[in-house]
């Protein structure tokens, strides 16, 4: 297996995983949509990129990360905002996989810690992330307010 930092060179497959993401999440597809997303966080540098191969070479999931500042640490962390594996590789330890690298990667480059979320409904997640040592916030309580 093979994980990619992304670029350019890799904005149609990942503007497909992350098409295929939404949908799991029960949104309508948008392919063009997705691609001008995936676009403008590569050019603007809004996001981390990575991909992940399998040993055949074929793209078999993907993450999007997000960075940002925790004020009481005073350090960066990354907020890991998609994770995606495509059905048909599911259960194979890719997910796994991208997820030891992301921190490893993340801790050579100095965050302070990896943040996550995941659908309530989302149980296969939850078990992959308690088991490798993630924790479930009980201290905070996150608040949203819609805005458009």
């Amino acid at each position: 297996m093979q994980v990619i930092h992304c670029t350019e060179a890799q904005l149609d497959v990942l503007a497909a995983l992350f098409n295929d993401y939404r949908i799991f999440y029960e949104q309508k597809s948008d392919l063009p949509g997705c691609r001008a997303f995936i676009q403008q966080n590569i050019e603007q540098q809004r996001s981390k990129l990575f991909l992940l191969m399998s040993d055949g070479g074929q793209p078999v999931a993907f993450s999007q990360l997000y960075p940002a500042i925790c004020s009481l640490s005073m350090r960066p962390y990354c907020y890991l905002s998609d994770l995606y594996v495509i059905e048909s590789e599911r259960n194979k330890g890719y997910a796994r996989c991208l997820m030891n690298y992301l921190k490893e990667h993340f801790t050579e480059v100095g965050a302070q810690r990896l943040t996550l979320d995941t659908a309530t409904s989302n149980r296969a997640a939850q078990s992959l992330y308690e088991s490798l040592g993630y924790v479930r916030e009980d201290v905070y309580i996150t608040y949203h307010q819609m805005l458009g």
